[in-house]
């Protein structure tokens, strides 16, 4: 019909009218065809909504904040990570609240640091959750990071030998890749990646110690032990045996005793933290004081045991180079 009326246009109207109807023709042609760049769109959109929903996700929870790094350094962006201890919470004796109990309900994987340290979990399991209360069919998969370890004193700070480190991540990967063998690639490329960068944090720590005029210290929570251990470290006392435990009379005696007898000039506390033992000592023996971290609680990124771990060494240097 279009092409009909331009054609009787041709015989009937001026010149310019011609022009006008070829014009008016064109701009309805246009209007029947939609425009290519928002088709591509509107399918991109379409394409994203359907293909990359969260909820396809592996869904790993993590207990500490090391464990988190770990893990998140692992699976990248191939799954979702969460941490279940809230940041400043430590592990020692954790409360669990209802919501930690859904959390735990609803994840596939669940990374623990082992050695004795979520003995709370084991309560959730065997008293709060039944076989029905998971979201995803099942009990999650219960990843021990500690496995081969060799463990000091049941003492659970294992994270803070990067060596020790380096075990963890392997048994998580593992876990990871167990659970979700579709990234299995993902989880080994990330994963040796990682480990790369610990072994560089391994050496860096074995250097600097070397150059260390003293190698004996004291702390306030004795959780450094696997440092101590694999780097030539003395860790001679602790003020604080056992977490959440106030010192006995007779063992304080014993770490004043030690503190002489070595000729300890500093004693190392935590980061934020203030213990009015530590505060007498020092004040009494004339001691300085200066703050270790012992990474049971902090900030949720990739990065974050490196960069702990390097303020650590820091503090080392400067304090057993006096």
């Amino acid at each position: 019909m279009i092409t009909y009326v331009i054609i009787l246009s041709v015989k009937t109207y001026s010149k310019l009218t011609v022009i006008l109807l070829l014009i008016l023709f064109s701009i309805l042609l246009s209007c029947r065809q939609p425009d290519s760049r928002f088709e591509k769109y509107e399918s991109l959109e379409t394409k994203g909504k359907g293909t990359s929903s969260d909820s396809k996700k592996l869904k790993v929870l993590t207990t500490i904040a090391p464990l988190y790094s770990f893990t998140k350094n692992i699976t990248g962006d191939a799954a979702d990570v969460e941490n279940l201890l809230p940041s400043g919470t430590g592990p020692h004796e954790y409360s669990m609240s209802p919501e930690d109990v859904i959390k735990i309900s609803q994840a596939q994987v669940l990374i623990k640091n082992g050695v004795g340290l979520e003995t709370w979990l084991d309560k959730i399991f065997s008293q709060q959750l039944s076989d029905t209360s998971y979201s995803h069919g099942g009990k999650p998969l219960v990843a021990d990071s500690s496995a081969g370890v060799t463990v000091i004193d049941n003492d659970p700070h294992i994270w803070l030998s990067p060596r020790n480190a380096i075990i963890q991540v392997t048994n998580i990967r593992d876990a990871l890749m167990k659970a979700d063998p579709r990234n299995g690639e993902v989880y080994s490329k990330n994963a040796a990646a990682y480990i790369k960068r610990l072994e560089g944090l391994d050496r860096e720590i074995s250097e600097s110690v070397r150059t260390f005029k003293r190698k004996e210290f004291v702390s306030f929570h004795s959780a450094f032990l696997y440092l101590a251990r694999d780097y030539g470290l003395d860790q001679v006392a602790a003020i604080q045996n056992f977490p959440e435990r106030e010192p006995a009379p007779k063992h304080m005696a014993d770490v004043i005793n030690i503190i002489k007898a070595k000729n300890i000039k500093v004693i190392f506390s935590e980061p934020r933290v203030t213990h009015k033992v530590v505060e007498t000592i020092a004040r009494d023996l004339k001691l300085q004081v200066y703050s270790l971290d012992t990474l049971e609680t902090g900030a949720l990124y990739p990065e974050w045991y490196e960069v702990r771990m390097r303020a650590n060494l820091e503090v080392l240097k400067m304090v057993l180079n006096q």
